[in-house]
């Protein structure tokens, strides 16, 4: 486990957050600039990125695309089991960190660092200063935060602690350059809205782009972390645990916009298959907006539109249990 005092050494020289929307994003700027000069590793992560092989495929009313990228096999298929037994040191950690690798503050409890296996431009990992488990729950408003302070040019997010983080012992967020196919499908979609909130909420259900998404809007930050955190207590967790879930957030001028993706399962049954059956395809937040990461040559090559869709709809929760799910946000009126 790690202080806060472990990490003023990893603090970039002369790099602060500022204030306002968007008063982040300068200061990340500056951070991949200085880490892809000094840190190899991330220097060879934009190299990988910059080759990755990326084709569309059609899943119901919504494109996806899919991006083969060899460096993400170690996320891909990490081990989350060990990670959450405490069987291996935490890579999060500022001890365990390479000796390049330097980061930004953004308030009194999160580091951002530069991704060292982007997926896409501008890939961050925000970290938590302690050592305490990845959990959504009390945490919604600080990934808004860093959403407003990053601006309408990025989108964060969080994946669960079994669905796609994997550092499930480490509280971490995401962020990446804003490209969220999802955001396309639901553009056209008219959301039921919440008096006072200047927005409201939809569901897109996995007939028409794959996989259950409930899309938010609201003027207010605390209005929508409140509503995320309604629908969160509302999905099912038989074992008492948080459910399964993946969120992305976005930051525009006028409102905040999120989009959670309640899960049934982590992995497809073809991950754990063997031989000719197998796929290493391990779904988190950015493959469920959109982008599938996919790091065996082998698998991007063969994997087709309805093989795509067969193991997004083994991982998305069911329309009518999202739904029910959802109905929480009239429980939560809009505030601020």
């Amino acid at each position: 486990m790690s202080g806060t005092g472990g990490w003023a050494p990893r603090l970039l020289d002369g790099v602060h957050d500022g204030e306002g929307s968007g008063r982040l994003a300068p200061a990340a700027a500056d951070l991949l600039r200085q880490q892809r000069a000094d840190w190899p590793l991330l220097a060879a992560g934009y190299q990988a990125l910059g080759d990755a092989q990326v084709r569309p495929l059609r899943i119901r009313d919504s494109q996806v695309f899919v991006q083969h990228n060899p460096g993400r096999r170690g996320s891909t298929t990490a081990d989350v089991a060990a990670a959450a037994a405490g069987e291996r040191p935490c890579f999060l950690c500022p001890q365990a960190l390479p000796p390049e690798e330097k980061g930004v503050p953004f308030g009194a409890d999160l580091v951002v660092l530069c991704n060292p296996f982007p997926v896409l431009d501008r890939h961050l990992s925000v970290v938590h200063r302690e050592h305490v488990p990845q959990r959504l729950a009390g945490q919604t408003g600080a990934l808004l935060d860093l959403a407003v302070g990053l601006g309408p040019e990025y989108f964060v997010l969080y994946n669960g602690p079994r669905c796609g983080a994997s550092a499930p012992d480490h509280l971490h967020f995401q962020a990446c350059a804003r490209l969220l196919p999802v955001e396309a499908d639901a553009a056209n979609r008219p959301l039921a809205p919440v008096p006072g909130s200047g927005g409201g909420w939809v569901l897109l259900r996995p007939e028409e782009c794959g996989r259950s998404v409930i899309v938010f809007r609201a003027r207010a930050r605390d209005t929508l972390s409140r509503w995320i955190e309604a629908v969160l207590a509302g999905l099912p967790s038989p074992d008492g645990r948080e459910p399964l879930v993946n969120l992305v957030c976005v930051a525009d001028h006028d409102s905040l916009g999120a989009y959670l993706f309640p899960r049934a399962r982590h992995r497809p049954a073809a991950f754990y298959a063997e031989g000719d059956e197998r796929l290493v395809v391990s779904p988190g937040a950015i493959d469920m907006a959109g982008v599938v990461v996919v790091p065996e040559r082998r698998d991007f090559e063969r994997l087709d539109a309805a093989g795509l869709a067969a193991i997004l709809q083994e991982v998305t929760l069911p329309g009518d249990e999202a739904a029910a799910a959802a109905r929480h946000v009239r429980r939560s009126p809009a505030v601020g």
